[in-house]
């Protein structure tokens, strides 16, 4: 059976709930609710930026976060099937000391995320989200993250690729709607131009089914974000499934989405991010999940 993030107790997972310890109580203190849901008492309208907020969020008491939560280690659910684990998750936990309103997540397949952020069904998107001008052509992106495109290959990479430029003829397997889909489609003319043969590729609504082709020989590799790739090879069947390939390319931010008319919000989060920024609380749970190199210093709005 694959296994991609299931259990919260994974050596990562243990760092990154120890590292970020003091952030996680204060939160649940604020909140008094699972992980995945928001309570209204947990308003601390006492909070540094509370009255950054629009009158909107004030009202509702929460910010609405659309993700597709399977995504380890960035979001994905705990062995209950209902609590929101993740790098992601635990991020909105320090953005919520400064905003002083609870994060309520709710699942959102990865290529319907902009039509739920513009039918105002969702407030933000916090999805392991890359900031491309595509989508910036469509929301606000503000960037918190930089990470690149890496090969995940079965372990022992038993075809001997050498990176996501060496994928011409070959079959591959990812999620669809995602930046890795299109990088893909990239190269696979690319290759046709070149006079190879295209890539193949499968492409499913969740990245754990794709991981499944791989596993299963179905797809030679997959393309993922390199703090995922990293994270699955050392999880998946006690890290004798994956293996990570190549060097990253296409380096960029990932970004927390915000509907283009909804300024005042996206204003508040930049500000709640450069706070957490300068406090070293951010710095902290980017250590504890092993991806120091991932780190922003500034938190802008659409630099990819």
């Amino acid at each position: 059976m694959l296994v991609i993030a299931s259990s919260p107790r994974t050596p990562i997972i243990r760092r990154a709930l120890v590292a970020t310890a003091t952030a996680t109580a204060a939160v649940l203190a604020l909140a008094g609710c699972s992980a995945g849901g928001a309570d209204e008492a947990a308003v601390d309208t006492d909070a540094p930026l509370y009255d950054a907020l629009p009158q909107d969020i004030q009202d509702a008491g929460k910010i609405v976060v659309g993700a597709d939560i399977g995504y380890a280690p960035m979001e994905y659910y705990d062995a209950d099937g209902e609590t929101v684990l993740g790098l992601d998750k635990e991020l909105t936990d320090l953005l919520q000391t400064q905003l002083g309103v609870p994060f309520e997540w709710t699942q959102v397949t990865f290529d319907g995320l902009i039509t739920q952020l513009k039918s105002e069904r969702i407030d933000i998107i916090v999805s392991g989200f890359t900031d491309t001008a595509e989508r910036q052509a469509e929301i606000d992106l503000i960037d918190y993250y930089q990470s690149g495109l890496v090969l995940l290959t079965r372990k022992g990479n038993p075809e001997g690729l050498s990176g996501v430029d060496a994928l011409c003829g070959q079959t591959i397997a990812l999620q669809r709607g995602s930046a890795q889909e299109a990088y893909a489609q990239e190269q696979s003319a690319a290759c046709e131009a070149a006079g190879d043969e295209p890539i193949e590729i499968l492409a499913f609504d969740r990245e754990t089914e794709a991981m499944l082709q791989i596993k299963n020989g179905r797809a030679v590799a997959g393309i993922q974000d390199y703090p995922v790739a990293a994270y699955n090879a050392r999880t998946s069947g006690g890290g004798e499934d994956f293996e990570v390939v190549g060097e990253q390319v296409e380096s960029g931010p990932m970004g927390i989405g915000v509907a283009k008319d909804d300024t005042a919000l996206r204003d508040a989060l930049q500000q709640a991010l450069q706070a957490i920024i300068d406090d070293g609380s951010y710095a902290e749970l980017l250590e504890a999940y092993d991806t120091p190199l991932g780190a922003v210093t500034e938190a802008t709005i659409n630099a990819g």
